[in-house]
């Protein structure tokens, strides 16, 4: 089934959102590495895990805390989070 010309221009609107928001982890990694972000890490895990290690100057932010955080967090500022699995 073809889409709409509708259809197409939303389904173009939120692959070109989608693709803009996101980065690649092979970027970011590299950006970490040499002191280059212009993003904020944020630690997702549970708090132990975080003090055990973590990617240096992440925040720990875990995910039953995540809606307070976002009360706080600057939202003009671009996030980058992390957890256990890579998805």
């Amino acid at each position: 089934m073809k889409p709409s010309p509708d259809q197409s221009a939303r389904l173009k609107a939120y692959y070109e959102a989608k693709v803009f928001c996101e980065v690649e982890i092979n970027a970011v990694k590299k950006k970490v590495r040499e002191g280059k972000g212009v993003f904020v890490v944020l630690d997702a895990r549970p708090r132990d895990a975080f003090l055990a290690g973590h990617i240096p100057g992440a925040l720990s932010v875990p995910l039953d805390q995540a809606d307070a955080a976002l009360q706080i967090l600057p939202a003009e500022r671009q996030y980058v989070t992390y957890c256990w699995s890579h998805t």
